[in-house]
C-alpha cells in the first residue's frame, strides 16, 4: 500500500511519553482556523511512500534510536487509514519477530474520537491512544499533549492506558527542533503566540524565515 508523507522525525519528545518516531502526513480536509501546520493540507503534496520498505525503515530506526513510540499526525491520519494501518502492523510484526518489545502508537486527528473510529476503523484499531478533536484556536489548552481545550486524549488498549495515565501527567508544553537537509522543523505544541513571538525574536537577530507552515497574522 502507498502512503502520501510529509515528513519522519526522530527523536521526538514533545508528542508523547519518551523518545518516538513522528510521522506527518500528507493532506487535510478539516482545515482548523489557525492551524500550524498547513503546508501538510495539499493532498498532492509531500511525496509517495511504500508501507513495506518504510515499515522496514521505521522498524530499524526505532531498534536503532530505542525509540519507546510512534507519533502519527499531519495532516489528518484518518484519511489514509488503511495504509497506515498496514504500516502499522507491518512494523509492529518486524519488531516481534526481533523480540523487541512494542511501540506505543499515539494518532492526532481534527476529528472527535466517534468520528475518527467510524470513518478509519483499521487505523483505530492499531492505535494505542490518540488526541481527538479539531483545533481551536479561541479555546487554548495548557495540557501537554492537547492544543485547545475541546480536544481529548483518549486511550484504546491496555498499552496506553499504561503510557497515557491520568494519574501520572505527562511532561509540560515545549517546542524542539529537528534539523535535516539543511532544514530546520519546529516540532511540538506552540501555546498561543509562541510563533509569531519566535518570528519576530528571529527578524531582529536578522534572520529571515522562509516556508512557515502557520498562517501569517
Amino acid at each position: 500500500m502507498r502512503l502520501q508523507l510529509s515528513r519522519v522525525a526522530h527523536p521526538v519528545t514533545v508528542l508523547g511519553p519518551g523518545r518516538r518516531l513522528g510521522l506527518w502526513v500528507q493532506g487535510c480536509s478539516i482545515h482548523c482556523a489557525g492551524c500550524a501546520s498547513i503546508d501538510t493540507w495539499d493532498p498532492a503534496g509531500g511525496h509517495r511512500a511504500d508501507t513495506e520498505p518504510l515499515a522496514a525503515q521505521f522498524a530499524d530506526l526505532i531498534v536503532e534510536a530505542r525509540l519507546s513510540g510512534l507519533t502519527i499526525t499531519g495532516g489528518e491520519p484518518t484519511e489514509q487509514s488503511d495504509a497506515l494501518a498496514d504500516l502499522v502492523v507491518r512494523v509492529q510484526r518486524s519488531l516481534d519477530e526481533r523480540g523487541v518489545r512494542p511501540v506505543d502508537v499515539l494518532v492526532f486527528t481534527g476529528r472527535t474520537a466517534r468520528a475518527a473510529a467510524q470513518s478509519a476503523p483499521a487505523l483505530w484499531g492499531v492505535a494505542d491512544a490518540a488526541v481527538c478533536g479539531p483545533y481551536r484556536a479561541d479555546r487554548p489548552s495548557d495540557e501537554p499533549l492537547t492544543s485547545s481545550s475541546n480536544q481529548r486524549l483518549v486511550t484504546l488498549t491496555p498499552l496506553g492506558r499504561l503510557r497515557f495515565p491520568g494519574e501520572a501527567p505527562l511532561a509540560g508544553r515545549g517546542l524542539q527542533t529537528h534539523v535535516a537537509d539543511g532544514e530546520i522543523t519546529l516540532i511540538g505544541l506552540p501555546n498561543p503566540g509562541d510563533l509569531p513571538r519566535l518570528e519576530e525574536a528571529l527578524r531582529r537577530r536578522g534572520i529571515t524565515m522562509e516556508g512557515r507552515s502557520w498562517p501569517t497574522p
